[in-house]
């Protein structure tokens, strides 16, 4: 039944193409595409319509070329054919004033080119679309589509986009169009858009359409300015481009257009002249929409001479088009074309919320159950972990709850990340010396069995050996077991608060004291050590409130570190015959200076030549039991108990900066 309807229509249309062929059709092909109607037949059809079409005459015709073209390329499903005809038949409605005809056509290519996902059809669909909507003043529909349209651009949705393409210059003119509206009004858009519309379009592929239309777009600009000449001018470029082209719609346009333009300067007799022209031209092609436009010019015209019976006829000339051109009820299918197109873009807009919000909990359920999983996967690997290090978590524990009232006092939570590396780092630190005690007393021991064994003998020699060795043991067991008290001691004081109150301090009298004591205790240890003191005292401090213990502390801990340093350098240098000579050197000093907060401070710096410390580790200096000292010289909690003391007990700061083999040096600044 479709295929003996469709052929109907076929033989149909084609006595009605027969009726009016002349030299652009040919009869045999005609005859050949009825009997076998494929790619090339809807390729002859659609040419056929566009060359009645561009000659202006036999309208008839062309619209049934072009329809017939379209209902052959549907049929065989030639999508690239399909698309070609309904456009040129889009644009043939435009033409002759059946906009609603034509927005109806541009809709179903629109979908189609959607469909396919072809993006330079549906660009130049929605380019059609914003002729219509500007010719019907509907605003918002025209600012959605050249936003699309711009959307496409930048997002180089359409292959190969230069500033030269086809598309970027169409949107061009769509622009200049759209800022020229009376509703929109600016005429500095208007001049940017169309100059750079005729500028690229002396370097472009079509060179002749961009002059046409960049020109007739600078024309109307200048025409809005009063500036007549160049207005003309720039209005003949376009109209002899149209003609050279073969674009008729176009060149009665821009007769228009000069018409209005001499009617506005005041030289009536040029802008009847061209009026006639382009009514006489539109009235022998029936051109409906230029017959309106000129129409109401010429009514216009004689209007304003007092030639009202001339001005009567055309005025109702006019109004005889009107309907057809503009009138209610194209207004009204546009319209309600519009709103139904609107309608399916809130539809789709809704359709993609709902799928956003689906995908959400689609997306938070997997998260749920993926999160629930990694939790499951954590507690199996935790129990797992803790089973196979049992026995190491009982001494562990037992650690921990033999020194819990200590740990009590050491906790500080922004020195800590968890409760259970603070632990660590306890067990770690006790678990060396303990370990020394241990083995040495088991050693000790067995020594002691030995030691029975050889009286019983009466080996009197070989007791006096055990013997010795059990005091060496004991020994190592007394210095291991003052290693671990040293620890705890540290610990204690590190967390010890202060319960003292600030008082006036003489702090340059303060760092002399402990410059002396930290010295005279490291050559207490070692007679031949010897190194230089330098001061560097500001006398203008005077006294200030501190506390004077805790601060104490702070500056022997410093120098203390500040000696040891290089002293250790010295040794090294003493040993090495070929190393430069080198003299130890420790220097404090005090001055005032700007605190953090900006206000005034007081700066102690305290420095050493001595080896430094690596830059790997600067940042680490000031965390508890962090040494770089050998084992057993340091419990690395010196510098964190100073850090405490300074930032929490005097509200200041202290930092060190350090140069490896050159020397450290450490500055305290305290608010005054």
């Amino acid at each position: 039944m479709i295929r003996k309807t469709f052929f109907l229509l076929f033989l149909l249309t084609t006595s009605i193409l027969c009726q009016a062929q002349d030299a652009v059709v040919d009869q045999k092909k005609l005859d050949a595409g009825r009997r076998n109607p494929d790619s090339n037949f809807v390729k002859y059809l659609t040419n056929a319509g566009v060359a009645y079409y561009m000659k202006a005459e036999k309208n008839d015709s062309a619209e049934a070329f072009l329809t017939q073209a379209a209902a052959v390329a549907e049929r065989i499903n030639y999508i690239p054919g399909l698309q070609d005809a309904r456009d040129h038949l889009a644009q043939y409605y435009y033409n002759w004033g059946r906009l609603s005809q034509s927005l109806n056509m541009l809709k179903k290519s629109e979908a189609l080119a959607e469909s396919i996902g072809d993006s330079a059809s549906l660009f130049s669909n929605l380019r059609q679309e914003t002729q219509i909507y500007m010719r019907t003043g509907n605003m918002k529909m025209l600012r959605s589509i050249l936003n699309r349209r711009q959307v496409m651009i930048d997002n180089k949705s359409i292959k190969d986009l230069s500033d030269t393409s086809y598309f970027v210059m169409s949107q061009n003119n769509s622009l200049g169009l759209y800022y020229a509206l009376p509703q929109i009004n600016k005429q500095d858009s208007v001049k940017y858009y169309f100059s750079k519309l005729y500028n690229l379009g002396k370097v472009s592929d079509n060179y002749n359409l961009w002059l046409q239309l960049g020109s007739g777009g600078l024309a109307g600009y200048f025409s809005s300015k009063q500036i007549y000449d160049s207005a003309f001018y720039y209005y003949k470029l376009a109209l002899s481009g149209s003609l050279l082209g073969k674009r008729m719609d176009n060149y009665n346009a821009m007769m228009i257009l000069l018409a209005k333009s001499y009617n506005k300067a005041g030289q009536t007799d040029s802008s009847f002249k061209y009026a006639y022209q382009v009514y006489n031209s539109a009235s022998s092609h029936s051109y409906l929409s230029v017959i309106y436009s000129s129409a109401g010019l010429l009514a216009n015209l004689y209007k304003q001479q007092s030639k009202y019976d001339s001005a009567v006829k055309y005025m109702t000339i006019e109004s005889q088009y009107k309907d057809s051109v503009s009138g209610n009820e194209a207004l009204q299918n546009i319209q309600a074309i519009a709103s139904e197109q609107q309608f399916k873009e809130m539809e789709q807009q809704k359709a993609k919320e709902d799928a956003v919000t689906a995908y959400k909990a689609t997306l938070k359920t997997w998260f749920f159950a993926g999160g629930l999983l990694l939790l499951l996967l954590i507690i199996a690997f935790m129990y797992r972990t803790n089973k196979q290090r049992s026995r190491s978590k009982i001494e562990i524990e037992k650690a921990y709850h033999n020194l819990k009232d200590t740990q009590s006092q050491l906790i500080q939570s922004e020195k800590m990340a968890s409760l259970g590396e603070l632990t660590a780092g306890i067990a770690h630190e006790i678990q060396n010396p303990l370990n020394f005690v241990n083995n040495f007393s088991e050693l000790n021991t067995e020594l002691i069995e030995e030691i029975k064994t050889a009286i019983d003998k009466n080996d009197y020699e070989e007791v006096k050996t055990l013997a010795k060795d059990v005091d060496e043991n004991e020994q190592k067991i007394l210095f291991h077991g003052k290693r671990a008290d040293a620890i705890v001691k540290g610990m204690l004081q590190h967390s010890r608060s202060s319960t003292g109150v600030k008082e006036p301090t003489d702090i340059n009298a303060l760092c002399d004291e402990y410059l002396r004591l930290s010295y005279h205790g490291l050559r207490a240890k070692d007679k031949s050590f010897n190194a230089t003191m330098l001061t560097d005292f500001d006398d203008s401090i005077g006294k200030i409130n501190v506390l004077p213990q805790e601060l104490g502390r702070v500056i022997l801990n410093l120098l203390t570190n500040a000696f040891y340093a290089v002293h250790e350098k010295a040794l090294a240098a003493t040993s090495d015959p070929t190393a430069i000579k080198y003299e130890p050197t420790v220097t404090i000093s005090t001055k005032r200076s700007g605190s953090p907060s900006g206000a005034e401070g007081l700066l102690i710096t305290v420095s050493d030549n001595g080896n430094g410390i690596p830059q790997n580790v600067i940042d680490k200096i000031f965390q508890p039991f962090f040494t770089t000292k050998p084992t057993g010289q340091g419990t690395g909690l010196g510098l964190s108990m100073s850090y405490d003391i300074i930032t929490k007990g005097h509200a200041g700061t202290i930092t060190a900066e350090t140069i490896e083999k050159k020397g450290t040096t450490f500055k305290i600044i305290l608010p005054l």
